[in-house]
């Protein structure tokens, strides 16, 4: 009502104007961390037919080529003993080493507690 007058309110407009979605959508078609991580071929500045790639400042394809063929070192030695993927650090270990072990320390920082366990220990040592 309006100054006593029955006055009626328009509902809004249901049908909205056609929104394209390609205007919302990036031009960005890959992440940032996909472009830095994907796998990249041998590219060099010497091949002779290269894919063509947006323009970057450290971009493989003007790289000089990589040495596939890695020289040792001038002493590095060619044997190999036993397998190196599989090392046990106790092998060399004597028995009386493994068999006599130092008992565990008590896990525990209060004073008291040491206290007795020390008691105890020496008490078992003595008999």
């Amino acid at each position: 009502m309006k100054n006593g007058q029955a006055v009626c309110v328009a509902f809004p407009n249901p049908n909205q104007k056609p929104v394209d979605s390609s205007k919302n959508r990036s031009s960005e078609t890959t992440s940032f961390s996909s472009d830095m991580f994907k796998v990249r071929h041998n590219l060099h500045a010497g091949m002779t037919r290269k894919p063509l790639e947006p323009y970057h400042p450290n971009a493989h394809r003007s790289r000089l080529p990589s040495p596939t063929i890695v020289m040792p070192y001038k002493n590095s030695s060619q044997i190999v003993i036993g397998d190196r993927s599989s090392h046990y650090k106790r092998q060399f270990v004597s028995t009386t080493t493994n068999t006599f072990n130092k008992p565990n320390a008590a896990l525990t920082s209060n004073p008291g507690i040491v206290s007795e366990i020390t008691k105890r220990q020496k008490n078992a040592a003595a008999q």
